[in-house]
């Protein structure tokens, strides 16, 4: 069976959108979905950002951010390569 939720990938982002937000439900599925042997998190505490902080460290992204019960994932691009025919 595929699992419902899969954790954003830092190679899809660009110059132009180089951050994902995690919303509280999609922080919450990805965590239980990850972690089925222990009782279900309903809340994303402490243990829950930082599992999400060192998988998004795990899968490339640059930084995370806590914003109300969701995270917001960055990946830092090459804005130099990106706009060098401009030079």
């Amino acid at each position: 069976m595929a699992k419902k939720y899969v954790f954003p990938d830092p190679d899809d982002r660009s110059v132009n959108s180089p951050s994902v937000l995690l919303d509280k439900k999609k922080v919450l599925g990805l965590y239980n979905q990850e972690h089925p042997e222990e009782e279900n998190m309903e809340r994303v505490t402490e243990k829950v950002q930082e599992w999400v902080d060192d998988k998004a460290k795990d899968e490339g992204w640059n930084q995370t951010e806590n914003v109300g019960g969701g995270q917001i994932l960055l990946k830092r691009t090459d804005l130099k390569s990106a706009h060098q025919d401009l030079e």
